[in-house]
């Protein structure tokens, strides 16, 4: 039987916790919630979001 490592135990408990948080929400308040989320993320790692990947940074 394998044995599931801390980080695994930590990963599923954040994922348990984000579906508890999101479970009862209609689809559009689950797109905002990550939206919400991801500009937060990236706002502190100082990433940019960008809506295709087509679309030229300059």
């Amino acid at each position: 039987m394998k044995t599931i490592s801390k980080i695994e135990q930590e990963v599923d408990q954040i994922r348990l916790a984000i579906y508890e948080e999101i479970k009862d929400m209609t689809q559009a308040q689950r797109a905002e919630y990550y939206r919400k989320s991801g500009e937060a993320t990236a706002k502190k790692y100082g990433f940019k979001i960008i809506a295709n990947a087509k679309e030229k940074t300059i």
